[in-house]
């Protein structure tokens, strides 16, 4: 499990430059072109910008379905062309997303199954402080219970059903 978790740590980690000239190369190859606007020596920088911190995993899946054509329907997207760098960006987090909850699934897996390994140690004046608290409930209840049990007190029960009240001040 713990080999698992490493290997989404490792494919959630953020796309460097390499990653991002690689999927724009691969999406040029596919003959793709460039957004109108940018500046041929200001590509790098600008899409290195938008990308930060966006899971490398995200931008190779989103490369393939751009060059598949799977993302027709979504109106920010013209085929033929590459996204924009926001663009690009938001299509690789949310083609991370699936990435980012595998990993959740696989840690609260490993938590529930090492419950131990999971708490932490608690000082002592923490323990203490939880320990007074829980006497003082204790206490509390216990009075609750007794003033409860002093107010019923008046009453007897005989038989099944039948209760018979008795006063405090007869005999």
């Amino acid at each position: 499990m713990s080999r698992e978790i490493t290997a989404l740590t490792e494919r959630l980690a953020p796309a460097g430059d390499d990653a991002i000239l690689r999927s724009l190369s691969a999406m040029q190859a596919a003959g793709m072109t460039m957004p109108a606007g940018i500046e041929p020596a200001k590509l790098l920088p600008v899409y290195r910008y938008a990308l930060c911190g966006v899971p490398a995993c995200g931008l190779s899946v989103v490369t393939q379905k751009l060059i598949r054509g799977d993302y027709a329907e979504n109106a920010n997207v013209l085929l033929g062309t590459i996204p924009k760098p926001p663009v690009l960006a938001a299509l690789a987090r949310r083609e991370a997303a699936t990435t980012r909850a595998e990993l959740a699934r696989k840690r609260e897996i490993t938590a529930a199954l090492n419950p131990a390994s999971s708490q932490t140690e608690r000082s002592p004046e923490i323990r203490e402080r939880v320990r007074t608290r829980l006497r003082q409930f204790h206490a509390e209840h216990a009075a609750a219970r007794a003033a409860c049990a002093m107010a019923d007190g008046a009453r007897r029960r005989v038989g099944n059903d039948l209760t018979v009240e008795v006063a405090s001040d007869a005999v």
